[in-house]
């Protein structure tokens, strides 16, 4: 019997992503233990998916690459150990580690990754929001322990990741300065509900932020970039500050000091969701049902594309990194 097979987007090697990208006829995944096979409605394109196709992701070391770290879909077969049954509309993270990605029109996704969609949030709304509502929310409040009243300061505020830390931050009872280059992206943070948005290689930034703080400084720095903005972000901290490392947009880690940490009494704490337990997984699902029900966040959706023009949508992500950009699959069947 033919083996069926889909439509899948993948590169054969490391470059400029819009431009190494092919629409390729491939077998459809077989899923094991604790996976799905997951229909693809909606997937999420963000800048991991830009550096895995540069060469610049670590966890995609050698090509071929099959971008699309998340998606939005329906379970179309559950292996054993599966936690959500057949024909759940689900989120979660596809298997672009072993080829698998999530553009495409069936992907593989683990049990620990996957979720029922939240009530209340679209398919471009909910293709994102693991990797940026959840992750937040595990930062803010289960590793910094964030506290009514306290400053965020989130760097990279226009992004995906960043923008959902300034609405969490605001919706745990925070005041929020965010970073951004461009006027364009500085209205978008506020947008998004920053109190003060400031560029750190400015002259003026430290100064902005020291008169909203009376001096102080900041609590906890919510940390997308990494790179220059992470040694800039550590000079306006307060004293027993809490610096989350959460991405490196920059392209370049974050090198904390730990003599500096030291002589400054701050932390710094990395940040991945995966990492939860199964409390605080819970405990995230349910306060950030509670955030949406009472409309204190909202996932802004910034750009929409269709399943044939992911080269476009690449090379679109790559000029404007505001926000969450998707992708959207027509119904398909196997065949």
């Amino acid at each position: 019997m033919k083996a069926p097979v889909m439509k899948r987007w993948q590169a054969a090697e490391f470059g400029d992503p819009a431009q190494v990208v092919r629409l390729e006829e491939v077998p459809v995944p077989v899923v094991g233990a604790g996976e799905a096979l997951v229909r693809v409605r909606a997937a999420s394109l963000a800048l991991p998916d830009l550096m895995m196709l540069r060469g610049e992701y670590p966890m995609v070391p050698a090509p071929p690459v099959t971008p699309g770290q998340e998606v939005v879909g329906v379970v179309e077969k559950a292996g054993d150990g599966f936690p959500l049954p057949v024909g759940t509309r689900v989120v979660g993270g596809a298997r672009f580690d072993i080829g698998a990605g999530g553009l495409a029109e069936y992907t593989a996704m683990p049990g620990w990754s996957a979720f029922p969609v939240m009530e209340g949030l679209s398919d471009e709304q909910a293709v994102g929001f693991v990797g940026s509502f959840h992750v937040a929310h595990i930062g803010l409040h289960h590793r910094a322990r964030l506290r009514a009243g306290e400053v965020v300061l989130v760097l990279g505020g226009a992004g995906r990741t960043g923008s959902a830390a300034i609405q969490v931050a605001k919706a745990l009872g925070a005041t929020v300065v965010a970073t951004a280059r461009t006027a364009a992206k500085a209205r978008f943070c506020e947008a998004q509900g920053a109190d003060l948005v400031v560029d750190l290689s400015a002259p003026d930034a430290a100064g902005a932020i020291d008169a909203l703080t009376d001096g102080h400084g900041v609590d906890v720095v919510y940390d997308t970039v990494g790179g220059e903005a992470y040694a800039a972000a550590t000079a306006v901290l307060a004293r027993g500050a809490r610096v989350l490392l959460v991405g490196f947009a920059s392209g370049t880690p974050a090198r904390p000091d730990a003599q500096d940490m030291l002589m400054r009494d701050y932390a710094v704490i990395g940040t991945l969701s995966s990492f939860r337990d199964d409390d605080e997984g819970t405990d995230t699902l349910e306060a950030l049902s509670a955030m949406l029900s009472a409309g204190q966040i909202d996932p802004p959706v910034t750009a929409v594309h269709p399943f044939d023009d992911v080269p476009a949508a690449l090379a679109r992500r790559a000029e404007d990194a505001s926000g969450q950009t998707v992708v959207l699959l027509a119904p398909t069947a196997l065949t």
